[in-house]
């Protein structure tokens, strides 16, 4: 009974279970019934705002992105990308002002339109829009598109569309002073009816007001051509390249913080890249322990050209994402930090790179209005060329074929004679050596350009070479007298063989007599010491025979070895002699050649029909046929002799007009000498005592036809006229920037106490100073107060204990070198346009009114007074720093890149008047979510 009452206890237990089971199926169920509406509403909400937030990016991105363009002033492709604005690279004006989605077009003022019609564009004041409107539809969106990633997202949701539109923003209430100009970005998602998508009473669109402001080169403390290095620990520039600058990185940051350093207080443009001081463990930094520390601190804006920001010679990403002491620029312990961010332009500044040299490009001559009023001079005037002098510069040599480049100075010129070429001759005192010519040719007996006369010899003769012709020599060389002459050595040779040849004879006879005596005197000398008992004495007498036998036989061993080498001389000789005669006879019928020719200078390529050589050069080509053939009578090679007459613009009909015809300026010599089967010859021209002559000059183009550039210069515009905008002068770079003084005569330049000092007291010899291009600027330690706009290859701030002070704009093409002491001391840098800069130039002078009086002292009326007076409008512009711009226009241009310069061949400064950098400032940004 025990065990059955165990039994269905257990029973009762299972069954109980199974019912509470059911009863929370049970429940759970109902619940579920009752809570499925709640979930399947927040799974609702989940995937709508996800959608907004997708959305929300979507819009901002595109605007930013698109902001990004305006920056860099594209032309937008339909799918909203960057597209070449033409088919020319870099495209033209034309093609870049017809192109309707160019943002150089929205962005033109009234200055611009005047000036494209200048250059001849029709009808400029249709090119600007005030409109560019692109839609660009969901499933066509490019993968390339840098924002592809986030519009993607958007394809499965209700968008059918992305709409973009860049607009003037012309409301009265917004006032524009200068070469700004104010746009709205309205970005909007739409449906698939061309509507804006609305989500709830919000609509999914994002509008963006933004001023676009020209860059100015003037708008930067300092222009880096190359690359920033802030981690270096010495001022030494090894490992640098060209254009590299350095701010020396210390040991540490809690010896060196104290001290307040390099700050710039205005943008900086580094071309390339800026390299990070060295970071250490991250544990130094989140404990603040010591560390490496570059005392610079940027205040505002970095711009690079298209290098990234480095760090230990990687590209600089932050140790943490996004964690508390890594987020900002400014977090960085191992400087001062970028303290409003750095921006890529994407493409180096190219005129930086041709200042710093670590571009090339030809020069360009910049001369050519000064050489244009030399040459007519010249051309009727002969004491203007009194003084030239013909040079002439060797350009190759290939064998027996030698080209020359011959110059006249001062501007002389080659003048062709209207006459028939005269022939090759001897002069009447050398009449008995007109037989030494065998024949000549000319390949055309017009219009004589050169006098030669030519010595080989015995033979003189006197010519002309013809214009862009030639003249053959043919000297008569006669062999005949070698010929014989060879045929009596040959003779004598063969007699002193068989001669030789009977005295080796002999002289082995006299060996083999000597031979045999030495053996009958060994012999008696072996009988006489075999003889018992030895008679001392004939032994005595035979050794004596036996020496003197063997000094025989050793004499008559020596004259056979000397009669053994004369024969081989003499065969050898005979062998020579033979030899020389059978060339002589073989080449009795050869006759060496001397061509002499004359033509107009050749750019490699240039077609010879558009005559684009300068008449002051000429290219000489002499080349020989079998010049080992040029000897005399005898078979001796023998030098050649050639003077060149320039016929120069004093000649007329072959005949020198001058007064000193006499001086010779206009000749030269070649004289060339045998060096094995060819000649070797001077690399210049001589004069008449065989010193070598000057080159041919190397500031003259030799491929500039001053007749046809001058002709094009009296029909050209006046200077600074207009210029295409896809000429590019970064080549001519240094020509640009040279306004304050000559180019290729850049000096150093040196602030001190004369011209850069300011104290409190009132004292100042603080002037603005414009240096267009200088060597080295130095800042010594009595200055504190440098203000300026500068461009230097180099920056050199000296040891000092005073604070340094500098107010405007430096380019540094080739680097910078601080002490030590000046960043404790303490820098501050900053523009003309910083808020405290207008203040400080006109306390210590630099800023004065008319007559030079003191800005803080003069009346002012407000700006917009009605009726200010002339004298008002003149101190209120001149204790304005804006006024220090009129003092250098280069450094208004928004790129080193020149904006002004030299066309090749040109002949005078142009300009595009193009705006290519700018600051794009977002004043306010409106989103419907």
């Amino acid at each position: 009974m025990k065990s059955v009452r165990k039994a269905r206890s257990v029973f009762n237990n299972r069954g109980s279970a199974f019912v509470q089971a059911l009863v929370a199926v049970g429940v759970v169920g109902v619940m579920i019934y009752f809570l499925s509406p709640t979930v399947i509403k927040h799974k609702t909400q989940v995937t709508k705002t996800a959608s907004i937030i997708t959305a929300r990016l979507a819009l901002h991105s595109m605007v930013d992105y698109t902001l990004f363009g305006i920056r860099q002033r594209w032309c937008f492709s339909e799918s909203w990308m960057q597209e070449s604005c033409g088919k020319s690279v870099p495209a033209t004006a034309v093609e870049l002002l017809s192109h309707p989605r160019s943002v150089e077009r929205i962005l033109m003022k009234k200055e611009t339109v005047d000036f494209l019609r200048l250059i001849g564009i029709a009808n400029p004041e249709k090119v600007p829009v005030s409109k560019i409107h692109q839609r660009i539809n969901i499933e066509s969106f490019s993968a390339l598109h840098p924002v592809y990633k986030i519009v993607a997202d958007l394809k499965g949701y209700t968008v059918a569309s992305i709409d973009v539109e860049i607009s003037r923003d012309v409301r009265a209430s917004i006032p524009e002073y200068g070469r700004e100009v104010y746009l709205r970005i309205d970005v909007s998602l739409l449906d698939r009816s061309g509507k804006v998508i609305e989500v709830g009473s919000s609509t999914l669109k994002t509008t963006s007001y933004v001023g676009v402001y020209p860059r100015e080169v003037g708008s930067f403390a300092v222009m880096v051509a190359g690359d920033l290095y802030l981690d270096k620990t010495s001022n030494s520039t090894s490992g640098l390249k060209k254009g590299d600058a350095l701010i020396k990185q210390t040991g540490s940051r809690l010896a060196n913080i104290k001290y307040p350093g390099l700050i710039f207080e205005s943008p900086v443009f580094v071309n390339g890249s800026i390299h990070l001081p060295m970071a250490p463990d991250s544990g130094a930094d989140l404990t603040g322990g010591d560390t490496v520390y570059t005392p610079v601190t940027f205040k505002d804006k970095v711009v690079l050209g298209d290098g990234p920001v480095m760090r230990n010679n990687q590209e600089f990403k932050p140790r943490y994402a996004g964690q508390q002491d890594d987020q900002f620029w400014a977090q960085i312990r191992q400087f001062g930090g970028f303290q409003k961010g750095v921006e890529v332009d994407g493409a180096r500044d190219l005129g930086l790179d041709y200042l710093s040299g670590f571009a090339t490009g030809e020069t360009v001559n910049a001369s050519l209005m000064a050489q244009c009023l030399r040459h007519e001079k010249i051309k009727y005037e002969l004491s203007n060329t009194e003084n030239s002098q013909l040079t002439g510069q060797l350009l190759g040599q290939k064998g027996s074929k030698y080209n020359y480049r011959l110059a006249l100075t001062d501007g002389n010129m080659f003048t062709v004679q209207n006459k028939d070429v005269e022939k090759p001759n001897s002069p009447d005192n050398w009449w008995g050596f007109r037989d030494l010519l065998k024949g000549f040719s000319l390949s055309q007996e017009k219009l004589a350009a050169t006098r030669y006369n030519i010595k080989f010899g015995n033979m003189y003769l006197t010519g002309e070479i013809p214009a862009e012709g030639s003249v053959t020599l043919e000297p008569k060389i006669d062999l005949r007298p070698l010929e014989k002459s060879l045929e009596r050595q040959t003779s004598q040779a063969e007699s002193d063989v068989n001669s030789s040849q009977a005295r080796l004879n002999q002289a082995a006879r006299s060996v083999e007599r000597a031979a045999r005596d030495v053996n009958d005197a060994e012999s008696a000398v072996d009988r006489e010491e075999r003889r018992n008992p030895v008679d001392k004495d004939r032994l005595a007498r035979a050794r004596s025979n036996l020496y003197s036998a063997r000094n025989d036989l050793a004499q008559a061993k020596q004259y056979k070895d000397r009669m053994e080498a004369e024969l081989d001389a003499n065969e050898r000789k005979l062998s020579a002699t033979r030899e020389q005669l059978r060339k002589v006879r073989a080449s009795m019928d050869i006759q060496p050649k001397i061509h002499i020719s004359m033509k107009k200078p050749l750019k490699p390529g240039d077609d010879p029909e558009k005559n684009n050589s300068n008449a002051s050069f000429q290219d000489l080509d002499i080349s020989f046929d079998n010049a080992s053939m040029l000897v005399n009578s005898m078979g001796e090679r023998l030098p050649v002799s050639l003077e060149l007459v320039a016929y120069d613009v004093g000649y007329y009909d072959g005949r020198n007009l001058r007064k000193n015809w006499a001086a010779g300026n206009n000749k030269g010599w070649l004289v060339f000498e045998p060096d094995g089967a060819d000649f070797k010859v001077g690399s210049r021209l001589q004069d008449s005592s065989g010193r070598a002559k000057s080159g041919y000059p190397e500031d003259v183009d030799p491929y500039i036809n001053l007749d046809k550039a001058c002709e094009a210069l009296g029909k050209s515009s006046s200077a600074f006229g207009g210029s295409d905008w896809s000429q590019s002068f970064a080549s001519s770079a240094r020509q640009s920037w040279s306004f304050t003084a000559k180019y290729g005569e850049a000096k150093d330049f040196v602030f001190d106490r004369n011209n850069a000092y300011w104290d409190n007291s009132g004292g100042s010899t603080a002037a603005f100073q414009v240096v267009s291009l200088a060597k080295t600027c130095y800042i010594k330690s009595d200055a504190n107060f440098v203000s300026g706009f500068m461009n230097c290859e180099k920056l050199v701030i000296e040891s000092r204990d005073k604070p340094l002070r500098i107010v405007g704009s430096f380019i540094l093409s080739q680097g910078m070198s601080i002490d030590d002491s000046a960043y404790r001391s303490g820098i501050r840098w900053s523009t003309i346009y910083h808020a405290m800069a207008t203040y400080e130039l006109r306390k210590a002078g630099v800023l004065k009114g008319n007559n030079s009086a003191d800005c803080s002292v003069i009346n002012r009326y407000p700006v917009w007074h009605p009726y200010p007076s002339i004298t008002d409008v003149s101190n209120l512009y001149r204790c304005n720093a804006i006024s220090l711009r009129a003092k250098a226009d280069p450094f208004r241009w928004t790129s080193v890149d020149p904006d002004c310069g030299f066309i090749k061949n040109g002949n005078s400064t142009v300009c595009k008047n193009r705006l290519v950098r700018f600051y794009v400032l977002e004043i306010s940004r409106e989103s419907g979510i």
